[in-house]
């Protein structure tokens, strides 16, 4: 849960898609391996861009997919933008899945008793959102991603994480995962020193956030993500709210050996259904201008929503409606703030979230 020491909101999240179009660009991920894509926009478009077949998702497990629901409603005056796996068929499926609905039970409920303290509504409604994602490479590790808005200067965005063995049902605290819990919570807390010694503290700040590590002695919040462990802080935890989220990965080969047998898992891609990593023949792409615009494959991306996007000449039809097309890359693309105009408009059953960290998260009903 968020720390009660802090109001959340509406974080940076909603503005990633709010912008204008530029010229040239770029791929948001820091690839050095791959091919810089062309920025240029062809002179010379084809009539008709045939759709490829759907990207296919990456097979890393033989978990069954957990179900998905998604609720996008405004209702007593809460903006709700909620996705609930449900999880089967293992041991512990149905705690995790208690526990995940507790929490974003508990996270309306906390919502609604703010509301109460108005004597009438105010005129916006509050904002919450909560999607996830999950990693399962011998231990099941689900984040949930969560933010809210409820008035004031700035919103609030926060982790859950839940971390289990599914083949005995056992949650797994950070100290419980290694077989040396003493020499990973020494190598944990060298990285997360190291981290806060970055931030532009004042030394009373530090200190603060340092004492803050020391007693926590090892019971870090945490999920897996490809091969490494990523040790999490909520805002305002260690650092002022400005450095938002802090995430410190670290390689597991650096944490020692784990008691749950982990097998080798590739990095995390930056497109994610329902949770999972699915690979595109595309990348995404940022405009070079500077405003952040982010651009998005078509059809490819469009057909993970299972939803058609038929491109001709310089527009995208989606749902009866037209878009500006980009090209670049070789094909066809549009806006991010294009698409979730067209998708979360029209087509029920799906939310779509890109993230500060230049994720695409679609998710659809099951």
């Amino acid at each position: 849960m968020k720390q009660t020491n802090c109001k959340r909101g509406l974080a940076l999240l909603l503005a990633a898609g709010i912008c204008l179009f530029g010229s040239g660009c770029t791929s948001p991920e820091e690839d050095a391996s791959s091919d810089p894509p062309s920025s240029g926009i062809a002179s010379s478009e084809p009539d008709i861009i045939v759709s490829s077949q759907p990207p296919k998702q990456e097979e890393t497990s033989s978990m069954k997919a957990p179900e998905v629901t998604v609720v996008s409603q405004t209702a007593d005056h809460i903006q709700r933008e909620m996705v609930t796996p449900v999880f089967a068929d293992f041991a512990g499926a149905e705690e995790l899945n208690d526990r995940i609905r507790q929490q974003q039970t508990d996270d309306l409920e906390e919502i609604a008793g703010i509301l109460e303290d108005y004597a009438e509504p105010p005129e916006s409604p509050f904002f919450y959102r909560s999607v996830f994602d999950y990693q399962e490479n011998g231990l099941l590790s689900v984040c949930m991603l969560n933010e809210d808005y409820t008035g004031g200067a700035h919103g609030m965005h926060w982790i859950t994480s839940y971390n289990l063995d599914p083949a005995t049902g056992v949650f797994y605290e950070f100290r419980d995962l290694f077989r040396d819990p003493d020499t990973a919570v020494q190598t944990a807390t060298a990285k997360i020193e190291e981290t806060v010694r970055s931030f532009d503290l004042d030394e009373t700040m530090t200190a603060g956030a340092m004492q803050t590590v020391q007693e926590q002695n090892g019971n870090f919040s945490y999920y897996l993500s490809g091969d490494q462990l990523v040790i999490y802080y909520q805002p305002y935890d260690i650092a002022p709210y400005a450095a938002g989220l802090i995430r410190i990965p670290i390689p597991l080969s650096e944490l020692g050996e784990t008691v749950v047998l982990l097998r080798h898992t590739p990095e995390r891609a930056s497109v994610r259904v329902n949770g999972k990593d699915t690979s595109v023949s595309r990348k995404l792409l940022l405009n070079e201008n500077g405003d952040a615009t982010v651009l998005l494959p078509m059809p490819e991306i469009a057909r993970l929503c299972n939803v058609e996007a038929t491109i001709k000449n310089e527009s995208c039809m989606i749902a009866g409606k037209e878009y500006d097309v980009t090209y670049a890359n070789g094909g066809a693309y549009i806006s991010l703030y294009d698409f979730l105009d067209a998708v979360q408009n029209d087509v029920p059953g799906c939310l779509v979230v890109y993230g500060e960290d230049e994720v695409l998260r679609m998710y659809t009903e099951t």
